[in-house]
């Protein structure tokens, strides 16, 4: 008997059966990647775990006792914690009191003791060799990257012997990602449990030392890291073979500008942003996380006051605020789809034409007919998989949201996409199909600012990139030069060769 068991595990939710006699293993010391794609079950079977969702059916065992989990604090108290993929901080809290949330050192007063609240957050930074953040600083003032490594330092704090990282590494930068498997390699050698959920197979093969894949809601195959091959576990998530992964790249670049950026700066995050992006083309942005992207990106949507000169198809702008900028004909897809890109208790339809209120609404009244042929459209080209266009975003897989995101921007018929980070946290046949729309509007012309955290992504997608550093443009990687090293060369002031 395995050290950790969750065996016939099942699990229905309405008109869907999520789990369907799932079975999990994993012993002491074990770093197990749990695969499959999105909508598979790995989300239930690890909110099951944690206490989150309650299982029809099934039973749980950890060193040979079974575990009856009640509740997420029953969970934690019985040594299971958990990093999610969406994130569990409270933006108006700060850093401190995020990260020790219901766990308060009290005085004698009974009121929180804050000076033990900084001293207990410094010394878990120092434990884990992080940068120090302030920790009173609110949550909602730090980058995603550092939140998520708040998210990480919250469950480790909790000491778990049963510790689970959904897509952790999403949204890290690979330093960080370096940084995150070192921990979890130390954390192994201790004899805890680690659940590793990833669509990066490289990390995988780099990290896990087993891998159990999940498909339509049941466990379908149980293998050591060193059997498995990349495009094995592929067709074992897939039910088929995927093929090229990446659409081959072509260029339908025009001559005609349409965003056209002089001398833009904003506070001391963007600096003399001078950049064209032409019809058609497909821009990505490089460099290390944390260089100024976001901001790029937010200037382009009003999110940002900036100063120096836009112009949107030839003509000057002053992008004031997101509405601005939709009505000039650009969308962005942000990096954050539960905070920034979904109101995740509507359903699908009313987060598909939220933006789109200009195209559906005669007068004072909204045309069902033309929402019902935008929200089926969308849902088409994306293969949003629901019951209902009426389905709550909140109940959908990663995957699905992240479809639903860029459905509700390309509703608005944007000629300008802010693409940002907008594979994080989805599988490869989603990404999959994603690369091939961002293929399919570049030939319809649509310009494309690309950023990702994964550098292949750039590499196979973009046909020229820029790159950025300390909030600059530190140079240009052409379509024939495109390569790893060379984004990296750009990024330390050297010239692509």
């Amino acid at each position: 008997m395995a050290d950790f068991e969750m065996k016939n595990i099942t699990k229905s939710f309405p008109g869907v059966k999520a789990l369907d006699n799932a079975h999990f293993t994993a012993d002491k010391g074990e770093i197990v990647a749990l695969l499959g794609e999105n909508g598979a079950g790995k989300s239930t079977l690890i909110k099951v775990l944690c206490g989150e969702h309650k299982a029809d059916s099934g039973e749980i065992y950890f060193e040979g006792r079974p575990l009856k989990i009640h509740g997420t604090k029953s969970a934690i108290k019985q040594g299971i914690c958990a990093v999610y993929q969406e994130l569990s901080l409270i933006p108006d809290l700060t850093v401190a009191e995020n990260l020790f949330l219901g766990v308060y050192d009290t005085a004698i007063s009974g009121r929180v003791s804050y000076q033990e609240l900084e001293k207990k957050t410094l010394e878990l930074f120092h434990k884990y060799g992080v940068d120090v953040i302030d920790p009173w600083t609110k949550v909602s003032a730090l980058p995603l990257p550092k939140r998520q490594m708040l998210e990480i330092l919250k469950a480790l704090s909790k000491d778990g012997e049963i510790i689970i990282f959904d897509e952790a590494t999403s949204a890290l930068s690979d330093r960080q990602a370096s940084w995150l498997m070192d921990i979890i390699r130390n954390l192994a050698d201790e004899g805890k449990i680690i659940i590793f959920i990833s669509h990066r197979l490289d990390e995988i093969k780099a990290l896990c030392t087993k891998v159990i894949v999940y498909r339509s809601g049941t466990d379908v195959a149980d293998l050591p890291m060193e059997e498995a091959d990349a495009d094995q576990l592929v067709t074992l998530m897939l039910g088929r073979e995927i093929g090229g992964y990446y659409p081959q790249k072509e260029c339908f670049t025009k001559e005609e500008v349409l965003v056209s950026m002089k001398n833009v700066s904003s506070g001391h995050k963007l600096k003399d942003i001078n950049l064209d992006l032409k019809a058609g083309e497909i821009l990505g942005v490089g460099g290390l996380a944390g260089q100024g992207q976001a901001e790029l990106f937010m200037a382009l949507f009003g999110l940002v006051r900036t100063t120096g000169h836009i112009r949107i198809k030839g003509k000057d702008v002053r992008l004031k605020n997101p509405r601005t900028c939709i009505r000039e004909g650009i969308a962005l897809i942000p990096e954050d789809r539960g905070l920034q890109g979904l109101v995740l208790a509507q359903s699908i339809r009313e987060n598909i034409v939220m933006a789109a209120l200009d195209r559906i609404m005669k007068g004072i009244f909204i045309s069902e007919q033309k929402e019902k042929e935008i929200v089926d459209e969308m849902i088409k080209t994306f293969s949003i998989k629901a019951e209902s266009p009426e389905t709550i975003a909140g109940t959908l897989s990663g995957g699905n949201q992240q479809k639903v995101v860029l459905g509700k921007q390309l509703a608005t018929k944007p000629d300008i996409l802010l693409m940002f980070d907008i594979t994080r946290g989805v599988d490869v046949g989603t990404k999959k199909e994603m690369f091939n729309v961002i293929k399919q509007y570049a030939e319809e012309g649509k310009g494309i600012l690309f950023y990702s955290t994964d550098m292949e992504e750039l590499v196979n997608v973009c046909n020229s990139i820029v790159v950025m550093n300390q909030g600059k443009i530190a140079g240009r990687v052409d379509r024939e030069l495109i390569s790893r090293e060379n984004i990296l060369r750009v990024s330390v002031g050297e010239k692509a060769v």
